[in-house]
Order: structure tokens, then C-alpha cells, then sequence
């Protein structure tokens, strides 16, 4: 495995080279940008282009990550499992709200291959229950991968970083992945880990937490993940955690806005144009047989009945006859917990910190993910409506705050950059603060704060007119070119 990875690497060599002389001559794609991070943008721009193609699913599933992250001296690291009774009581929730889509869900969904999530608890290494838990605080943190890819431990840098700064434990699963556990499976076990940290069982090293000492974060399709679990936990009327933190995410998996289609972006950001970014694309795999089979069969059955209505757009049943996500077929692209920025309304979720790079090309999902839950009124897709008159979460969710990153690509929170350090440094105030009012029941008004952070992490004023296209997009929900 790792000498095929080593052999990739080395046939970038090429690249590098062109991407120095590119750099020195005509100039770098934004005008901060060093060396370094032109190399980093334009080596890993290469991910979801041949000569990807030779991965098969399961050699990209195991190849990541490909080193083991040393945990600082001042943090430790617990494994943990949670039991599959968990996983079993999560499922029960999750098929009160994913009924009306069963259509197009595959039950596999139900039957998961291993009984337990794996997971890890980082924190200081001076960390014992005996501490004061009335002041514990803990995060959630989901990985992205694009649902095919990742466990809990591409983020532990990162984590360690958040867990140092905020004095929070992060707590990180790896949930099950596609398309051998399409959805809902994800948004089913992050939803047993919430019940977890809940209601542990007497062995688990830690006392229950209360869902107002917990914040859920995330990135990429980690940070849709979170917004996903989000309103699942809202719609089926359980307790909401303290706070939602969401980098870089994921959410509108109809690639329908702007900034995704945006040629431009091309030569500032690492994720490709690539339709459900399924980056393994070796067919010669027993993972991507069945995911053909499985997938194919509910696209039939579905053009069989169609007088079923789909949520969403027309565009999702035209695509074609083939999934172009390993996450659900292209009639479930606009289920809510699958594409939470098409939700018929983003009202009644708890704070929400939502990040994003402003030359990546998830920048426009962030943007109207946030827009659209400081103002479900206003913000309204008929094509994605159920009944949003007489819906239970037309008021704006508590509190919006949008964090534009100038310069910045995907994910940018893992870099070196300065960027990265006030994102880190931003984020634990929030989390503290949504901590803090939660457990002294100290209701805020709602309040929606838009910020624009300068490559060299000034906090400026973030002007509208630069995201007014986004904002009267008038195709949101609509896959592109059908």
C-alpha cells in the first residue's frame, strides 16, 4: 500500500517543478500565497485526477492516513469503543425521520458489518474525572473524507490543537463509510456517539455529560455531518447540543452553487470538479460491484413507481442511471440530513459557527448554509418544501455567526498558515462561550454576524456585495447541466 502511495508521490515530481517555475514567473494564484502553499494547493489538486483512477475503494478507504500523528507531551489520547447498543438505539431514531425517503435508502444501511464505533478522547494530560464536571466541556469532532474515505484519526492534529486551546475534550469516531454503508449510516452513528457521551456505560471512564457541555464540529463532509446530526436531533425532538462548529462543510451534495462550478477555482483550491468527489475509481473492486448493484437496483425501483414524489429538484431524477455519489443515489440528493443547506427550514438549531475558505469551492454552500438559518423566511426553496407554513422551525436559529477566510482553500484549518491559528483560537471562544450561556440557561437574542479574517488574520467587517450573487441564486438545489 504505502509503496503505491510512495509511487504516486514520486510522479508529482513533475508537477512540483512546473508549479515552482509558475510561481516565480507569472506569479502564485492568490497574491499571499508563498511557495509552500501554492505546492500544497497544487500537489493535492491532483487527488481526484488520474492516475487516482488505479485506486479501488477499498485501497483508498485503508490508505488514510498514511503516517500515525504523535499526540504532544501535554495531551493524551484514550481509544474508546461505543457498544453497538448505541448504534441500535440511534437506529431507531433515525428511521422515524428517514421514513418518507425509503425509497431511496439503502436498507444495508440497517445491517452494519462490525458491532462497535471506534473512536478517541483527546485531552490534557492532567485530565481526571475527578475534575469539577460542572465545568467539563467536550466536542464532537466528525472527519470528512466525502463519506468513502477518513477515520477519526486524519483530524488528531488538528483536535490536539482545538483540544489545547479551548480546554475541551474532543472526542472523534470513525463512522461507518460509503458506499458499503451508504446513508443514513453516518448520520446513524454520530447520532449513537451524541447518546454516548449522554448516557455512558459505567466503564466508559467518564461521567454523562449534559447535551449543553457538548458542541458538535466538524469539516468538509465532517462539517455537513454535524449540521446533518443537527436536524436530526431537532426534528426528532431530542435535546440539542450547546453549539455547532463547521469547517469548510459539505452540504449541498447537488453541486448546485456557484463557487463549485467555478473554473476559476480550479487553480486556488484542492478539491476537484468532481461530481460526488468519488475519488476511487478503479471498478475493478468487490466494494464497487455491489455499490452498482445496490444503487442500480433502487434507481430502477424508482423509475418503476413514479408517482412517488422525491424531495428536490427534477434535475436529481435526470442525472442519469447511475449514482454519481457512493453516499445515495441522485434521487436522495436533496434529503435534508443529506444535504442539510437544502432543508425546508435551517430554523430552531442551536448556535451555529460556520467557516469557510474564500476561494474554495464549498465557499457558496457556507455562505447560503448560514444565510439561509439566520432567515428561513426570507431564504425559501419551494422545490425542497414540505410545509414550511406550518412548520415548527420557521424562526431563525439562535445564533449565525459566518467566518469568510480571504485566500483560503479547503480545509484550510489544517495548514501552517495564520489563518489556521485564529481559526483554532476563534472557534474555542465560541465553544466556551455557547458552553457557558447553555448551562447557565442565559438566553441570547438572535443575532446573525457575518466576519471577513485577512490572510493575516485580521477580523474585518464582511462586505454582502461580494456574496449578492449567492444570495439571489436561483438554481440552489439544482444539479448543474441537467
Amino acid at each position: 500500500m504505502l509503496a503505491v502511495i510512495v509511487l504516486e508521490i514520486l510522479k508529482r515530481i513533475p508537477l512540483i517543478f512546473s508549479t515552482i517555475i509558475k510561481h516565480f514567473k507569472h506569479g502564485p494564484p492568490q497574491p499571499s500565497w508563498d511557495l509552500k502553499v501554492h505546492l500544497i494547493v497544487s500537489i493535492a489538486g491532483t487527488l481526484g485526477a488520474p492516475p487516482y483512477k488505479k485506486f479501488t475503494i477499498e485501497v483508498a478507504q485503508s490508505s488514510i492516513p498514511i503516517f500515525t500523528y504523535k499526540i504532544p507531551s501535554d495531551l493524551k489520547l484514550y481509544e474508546t469503543s461505543i457498544p453497538h447498543e448505541y448504534r441500535i438505539n440511534a437506529q431507531a431514531y433515525i428511521e422515524k425521520i428517514v421514513k418518507p425517503y425509503n425509497i431511496v435508502i439503502d436498507p444495508i444501511w440497517k445491517t452494519p458489518r462490525n458491532d462497535e464505533i471506534k473512536g478517541e478522547l483527546i485531552m490534557d494530560k492532567d485530565w481526571n474525572e475527578e475534575n469539577d464536571w460542572e465545568k467539563e466541556k467536550i466536542v464532537l469532532y466528525l472527519h470528512g473524507g466525502a463519506y468513502s474515505t477518513g477515520n477519526s484519526k486524519i483530524a488528531h492534529d488538528f483536535c490536539c490543537k482545538l483540544s489545547r486551546t479551548s480546554g475541551a475534550r474532543i472526542f472523534t469516531i470513525s463512522y461507518r463509510l460509503a458506499p458499503q454503508n451508504p446513508f443514513p449510516s453516518a448520520l446513524c452513528d454520530s447520532l449513537a456517539a451524541y447518546l454516548y457521551l449522554m448516557n455512558p456505560p459505567k466503564d466508559s471512564g467518564f461521567k454523562a455529560y449534559k447535551p449543553e457541555q457538548i458542541v458538535f464540529g466538524g469539516d468538509s463532509a465532517g462539517g455537513g455531518l454535524v449540521v446533518s446530526l443537527g436536524l436530526a436531533i431537532r426534528d426528532l425532538g431530542l435535546p440539542l447540543p450547546a453549539g455547532i462548529v463547521s469547517w469548510s462543510p459539505w452540504t449541498d451534495l447537488t453541486h448546485s452553487m456557484p463557487s463549485f462550478n467555478d473554473t476559476a477555482v480550479d487553480e486556488t483550491d484542492f478539491l476537484p470538479l468532481l461530481p460526488g468527489f468519488k475519488f476511487a475509481r478503479n471498478t475493478n473492486s468487490d466494494a464497487y460491484r455491489e455499490f452498482r448493484t445496490r444503487s442500480g437496483n433502487i434507481i430502477r425501483n424508482i423509475q418503476k413507481n413514479p408517482e412517488i414524489k422525491i424531495i428536490g429538484d427534477e434535475s436529481l431524477k435526470r442525472i442519469g442511471n447511475q449514482s454519481v455519489s457512493f453516499y445515495v443515489v441522485n434521487e436522495g440528493l436533496g434529503i435534508p440530513y443529506v444535504s442539510p443547506m437544502l432543508a425546508e427550514s435551517l430554523g430552531g438549531l442551536p448556535p451555529l459557527l460556520i467557516i469557510a475558505g474564500n476561494v474554495e469551492r464549498l465557499r457558496d454552500e457556507a455562505v447560503y448554509l448560514a444565510y439561509r438559518a439566520s432567515n428561513p423566511e426570507k431564504y425559501r426553496l419551494p422545490k425542497y418544501e414540505v410545509d414550511f407554513d406550518n412548520s415548527r422551525f420557521k424562526s431563525p436559529s439562535k445564533q449565525v455567526i459566518l467566518e469568510i477566510y480571504d485566500e483560503m482553500f479547503h480545509n484550510f484549518h489544517y495548514s501552517h498558515l495564520e489563518a489556521a491559528k485564529v481559526t483554532v483560537r476563534r472557534a474555542s471562544e465560541f465553544i466556551s462561550t455557547v458552553i457557558q450561556e447553555a448551562l447557565q440557561a442565559n438566553p441570547t437574542s438572535n443575532k446573525f454576524e457575518t466576519y471577513k479574517i485577512t490572510y493575516q488574520g485580521e477580523v474585518q467587517n464582511f462586505d454582502e456585495s461580494s456574496i449578492e450573487h449567492v444570495l439571489t441564486w436561483d438554481k440552489a438545489g439544482v444539479f448543474p447541466g441537467v
